[in-house]
């Protein structure tokens, strides 16, 4: 049976977009889960599948670098990462998406076809920087336990 070595690391360049992307994450989970009432956001807390002040952390590292720097991001803070954006959206897919919508629309004072284009833009991000991860640690046992208890909420 061959071995598989995974980074310890990456890095990545830390452009203003991606800046602007992992800030309304971070800011869309902390909502998430400040809505302890929702199924949802009760069973993903069961799960245990990320420490929330961590998600305030990685954000942290992303806004404390220049635009256009190099940020090095750990295995674990790339998997929180990962976790972060499945949790966010997966959650739009619940009454939670509902309640945020209507809030972010009220306090940034957009209509719902500004709202929808912004949201759609950063699930496309989403999307793509999740898959990635998949394909470079689909076999990684700490990635595959993530997955295992990320299909635990369908």
């Amino acid at each position: 049976m061959s071995s598989t070595q995974f980074k310890d690391s990456i890095e990545i360049t830390a452009a203003k977009e991606l800046k602007l992307f992992v800030r309304s994450m971070a800011a869309s989970y902390r909502f998430i889960f400040q809505q302890m009432e929702v199924d949802f956001v009760k069973r993903a807390d069961m799960l245990e599948l990320i420490e929330h002040d961590e998600v305030s952390k990685l954000a942290a590292r992303f806004a404390a670098v220049a635009d256009g720097d190099k940020l090095v991001l750990s295995r674990l803070e790339l998997y929180q990462l990962y976790t972060m954006m499945e949790l966010v959206c997966r959650s739009f897919l619940t009454e939670i998406g509902d309640t945020y919508k209507e809030i972010t629309m009220r306090i940034n004072k957009v209509d719902e076809e500004k709202y929808n284009a912004v949201r759609n833009i950063e699930l496309k991000i989403a999307q793509t920087l999740i898959q990635q991860i998949r394909v470079d640690f689909a076999k990684d046992p700490d990635f595959e336990e993530i997955e295992e208890k990320l299909e635990m909420l369908d």
